[in-house]
């Protein structure tokens, strides 16, 4: 891989050039971006790390002049943003390669039948009859007096786009209406039962062609013709731009797709296609194909299907051959003046709608990034969900090949940073981010800045993939000492050492992310000290050093004894993280304290480990030394927001703890 790759990306100020920008701005590739126009004002063009001028498309010297252009930004790849430029690329694929230019684009004469309705439906009719019929504007009246076809029809031009130059033709005196160079087909109208049926059907008698209940087919194939991907969805659509999609499925859609794609790509498919049509009657009618992204290949990449970043690396030969595509089938999409990519569980009528499209769910199971699963908490928490079809767990450790052998996990996946750099762990996918991964409070300054930076770089890059849930695990030591327990969520943060420092800016960096970005639902759980050796446990922690002196029989020494603390059975805490993690987010607090909410004296747990561990060696007791000293030290939280709120509370007592703790250390 170069340290940098420049794209251009032609046709700025087309929808479909933003939609491309925005997919690119997801991408973890080295990526300089060059708006390539005509107009100063191009919105995408400022969203480029350059831009520069061109002449238009239509301009017998437009090719040279992009060539010129490409190659003094020294541009890797390019991609064109509307259909004429397509077909004109196509024209010129050889000029283009003699000139060291590589674009994204498919062959002449798949371009040519995109652009010619007619041919289009009566050529690929005879493979799958699947394609509006097409009628003469010279015959069509007598056809109809002869009762061959009926009104209503639509008239577009030849070679349109965008559903300008529409016409609904619905009698004889609308036959007017129809232009010279515009070509009659029939009207697909939505099948009776579809929501939006009545609405259409108005509308076609007040002469408007309403653009809902339309299927969109997006193929995306790499330049040797491999399928790299492909989705559909039920979209509505404003002046030929779609702004509501709803993910669809269908055996009945990929069987007829499968029939055409052969054809297809004979024709030089290459890259993305796009294909709309609807559900009739009469079953599946196409109306519409452009091979080109979309103005939609921006949200449908907010909703994992980044087609432009798998085509670039395609293209530019990394991981060539292995850059695959999945639609997240958990979200909706919505678009305005900007892209928006959504759980279904935030909006009831939706999924109504995109159950009765699909017959139920697609997908039940929720995609949890959970970082640091290597770790104490992390590695205890993968074991109690990995069969809960719930989710489905991506699991993150610095070191990929000990997290596979310590997890075990038959399904989901395993990614360490190198994934995370290389932009193998697709954020799209992701429906909850639970954030484990920070070095430990005994960890060096250096350490700590590390796990600040990564979850910085984390939390940034879930947030600009809409990633719609984050639960970050911080820690009660944010409270510091200066002011006595029990701690509330409202008690003023006094963090008085690096890491809680450092811990108290990670809650506050997810809560200014969830300020600019209103759909994120997040937490932070200001968490306890754990108890419970399982595995995982590095034995720092004073019960487990006590347990072993005690099993040992040795004496046991303490500092002072009158120090109060609180200790949270790990068990209960990877319970407490399930059932939030099972909760409607909407009324989630952005802070929780989570611990046992049970003060205990340092003495009294050191007499309770050593009369437990008497249980297990013959009824030997450790005598336990007191070094007299003033250790001014009192930690707890009230934790019954928490316990209140989700309806959780505890179930192991200290004594369940440390006798876990025993038998853990037995089994050694």
């Amino acid at each position: 891989m170069k340290s940098r790759y420049n794209i251009g990306i032609s046709c700025i100020g087309s929808g479909v050039g933003q939609s491309v920008i925005n997919s690119l701005r997801l991408s973890r590739l080295p990526i300089r971006t060059v708006g390539l126009g005509t107009n100063p004002f191009a919105y995408g063009a400022y969203d480029c790390d350059a831009y520069d001028y061109t002449n238009s498309i239509y301009d017998e010297g437009f090719i040279d002049n992009l060539i010129e252009v490409c190659q003094k930004h020294e541009i890797d790849l390019v991609i064109p943003g509307l259909d004429d430029e397509a077909m004109t690329y196509a024209r010129n694929a050889e000029k283009l390669e003699a000139a060291g230019i590589k674009a994204i684009f498919s062959g002449e004469e798949l371009n040519a039948l995109c652009r010619d309705k007619e041919r289009m439906s009566n050529d690929l009719n005879k493979i799958a009859d699947v394609f509006v019929r097409c009628y003469r504007k010279e015959t069509l009246l007598e056809d109809i007096e002869s009762g061959n076809v009926a009104f209503p029809f639509i008239s577009k031009p030849r070679g349109g786009f965008a559903s300008r130059g529409i016409e609904i033709i619905r009698c004889k005196e609308d036959l007017a209406k129809i232009a010279d160079d515009s070509i009659i087909q029939e009207l697909a109208v939505p099948v009776k039962t579809d929501p939006n049926y009545d609405f259409y059907m108005n509308q076609i008698a007040k002469n408007r062609n309403p653009q809902v209940s339309e299927i969109s087919i997006q193929l995306v194939y790499s330049p040797d013709g491999l399928q790299m991907g492909r989705m559909f969805s039920y979209n509505k659509l404003n002046n030929g731009i779609p702004i509501e999609i709803v993910p669809y499925e269908s055996d009945e859609v990929w069987n007829i797709i499968d029939r055409l794609t052969p054809t297809l790509l004979k024709m030089g498919l290459r890259g993305p296609l796009n294909i709309q049509g609807r559900f009739t009657e009469e079953g599946l009618k196409l109306f519409e194909m452009n091979p080109r992204f979309t103005g939609i290949t921006g949200l449908r990449a907010l909703m994992g299907f980044n087609e432009v970043e798998a085509c670039v690396k395609e293209w530019l030969g990394i991981d060539k051959g292995k850059n695959q595509l999945r639609f997240n089938y958990n979200r909706f999409g919505v678009r305005q003046t900007a892209d928006k990519s959504i759980p279904f569980e935030r909006n009831n009528q939706v999924m109504d709608l995109f159950k009765r499209l699909n017959g139920g769910e697609i997908k039940k199971q929720r995609t949890i990034l959970v970082t640091g699963a290597c770790g104490y908490l992390g590695r205890n928490l993968v074991q109690r969900i990995i069969d809960d079809e719930f989710f489905e767990i991506w699991a993150y450790g610095r070191d990929k090949e000990r997290a596979k052998s310590l997890l075990n996990l038959s399904q989901g996946a395993v990614y360490d940073y190198a994934d995370l750099q290389a932009g193998r762990v697709h954020l799209g996918n992701v429906d909850i981010l639970l954030h484990l991964g920070f070095t430990r409070p005994h960890g060096t300054d250096a350490e700590i800045a590390e796990s600040l930076k990564f979850t910085h770089e984390l939390f940034t890059r879930a947030v600009a993939h809409h990633v719609p849930v984050i639960i970050n695990i911080s820690s009660q030591s944010i409270y510091g000492l200066s002011t006595p327990p029990p701690w509330t969520e409202q008690t003023p943060a006094a963090p008085q050492s690096v890491y809680a420092q450092a811990k108290y800016a990670t809650e506050l960096l997810l809560a200014s992310l969830g300020e600019t970005n209103r759909s994120l639902r997040h937490s932070s759980l200001r968490l306890g000290t754990l108890a419970g050796d399982v595995p995982g446990r590095i034995g720092i922690d004073f019960l487990t050093k006590i347990a072993r002196k005690a099993i040992a029989g040795a004496p046991v020494t303490i500092i002072g004894g009158m120090q109060q603390m609180q200790r949270l059975d790990v068990r209960d805490a990877v319970d407490a993280i399930v059932t939030m993690l099972k909760s409607p987010t909407g009324k989630w607090k952005p802070v929780y304290n989570l611990g046992s909410g049970n003060l205990y004296r340092l003495l009294d747990l050191a007499n309770q480990t050593v009369a437990i561990a008497a249980k297990y060696n013959g009824g030997n007791t450790s005598e336990i030394n007191i070094e007299e000293k003033e250790v001014q030290m009192k930690y707890g939280m009230d934790s019954s927001l928490f316990h209140n709120e989700f309806s959780w509370s505890p179930r192991y007592t200290i004594d369940d703890s440390i006798d876990f703790i025993i038998r853990q250390i037995q089994k050694e």
